[in-house]
């Protein structure tokens, strides 16, 4: 299947803070009063039954660079996929910590965009299962029914299979193409992620995110996932990186036979390492940092790496004038 709309969507990469993904992306979205509702969440068009797998990503915890969500913003855009559901903002977060935005409408009166947690769907021709799209920001608030609700709707469109992007701070530098990782409760694509070299068991344990909640709580519906985690430049964290982005793409069309052709991020990513090396440049220690990360990358053929400890040489130092030296250059116009 060829992507739907020619070229990739630019002002992804331009604008700051909190964006509307169907705002930026152009795809339609029919917010009609009076749809069916369920509790905590507004339809906005007629529920499918035939979309046996979702793709999920949160803002947040673990989406270092922007990329799980920024990987699902361009499914969105790319398959023109029209929003299906929203859940509502109020009863899963605090609005004086993600607090809503005023934009000025093209027709000219002011909007109030909310904290979203949206659903879409792609219908494809006939023959073909749908697919449907979760993007939303990791609540606040009341996890499970947030997970509940979620899950619910997932199982009234006949989903049975969950793919979760996330991304990671991790020693990965930026010149070298991004590690992804994965793991599968789906026999058929844990033997895709081991036989493409991407699986790692997870030994973690510590604090977690809503993607492990909603996980966990799919697993005992019965519904198999699949997690896909790229890995970021620890110190590139506030920084969207469309180096990850595109990895994650990469993955996600693979496993899903989407068709998407990922090479159209190309250029952004070039840009942005170009712009990285600048800043790297500007500062030798920060230059043998790099160098040491390529030579363990290099050495471990790539496997995952922790990202180096907080209290390390030069860590704080190394993230505040790299970031400091991109944003300037935002400011500039030299945006990715």
């Amino acid at each position: 299947m060829q992507a739907h709309r020619a070229g990739w969507c630019v002002a992804l990469f331009h604008e700051g803070g909190r964006r509307d993904i169907l705002a930026v992306c152009g795809v339609s979205s029919p917010r009609t009063p009076g749809r069916r509702r369920m509790p905590a969440v507004t339809f906005h068009r007629e529920l499918p039954a035939n979309m046996p797998t979702m793709v999920m990503a949160f803002g947040g915890w673990i989406d270092a660079g922007e990329a799980a969500t920024g990987a699902l913003r361009h499914l969105v855009h790319h398959l023109a996929a029209p929003c299906l559901a929203s859940m509502d903002p109020e009863e899963f977060f605090v609005l004086t910590q993600a607090r809503p935005v005023v934009r000025k409408t093209s027709d000219g009166p002011r909007d109030v965009q909310w904290p979203q947690s949206e659903f879409f769907l792609w219908q494809p021709p006939a023959g073909r299962a749908g697919l449907l799209l979760f993007c939303g920001m990791e609540p606040h608030l009341k996890w499970r029914t947030y997970a509940q609700r979620l899950l619910d709707v997932a199982e009234r469109c006949g989903v049975q299979r969950i793919v979760s992007l996330g991304a990671l701070l991790a020693g990965q530098p930026h010149t070298r193409p991004p590690r992804v990782t994965g793991r599968s409760t789906d026999p058929a694509w844990q033997a895709l992620v081991e036989a493409w070299g991407m699986y790692r068991p997870s030994r973690y344990e510590g604090p977690t995110g809503i993607s492990t909640v909603v996980l966990e709580a799919a697993a005992r519906r019965g519904i198999s996932h699949l997690a896909l985690m790229g890995q970021a430049p620890h110190y590139l964290q506030g920084t969207e990186n469309p180096a990850v982005i595109q990895a994650l793409l990469a993955v996600v069309t693979r496993v899903l036979d989407l068709g998407l052709d990922v090479s159209q991020l190309d250029e952004a990513v070039q840009r942005f390492r170009a712009r990285c090396d600048q800043a790297v440049a500007r500062d030798s220690s920060v230059e043998t940092h790099i160098r040491q990360l390529e030579q363990d990358y290099d050495a471990t053929g790539g496997e995952a790496q922790h990202a180096p400890q907080e209290d390390a040489p030069h860590s704080a130092q190394l993230i505040q004038e790299v970031e400091d030296f991109l944003r300037e250059e935002g400011e500039r116009g030299g945006g990715v």
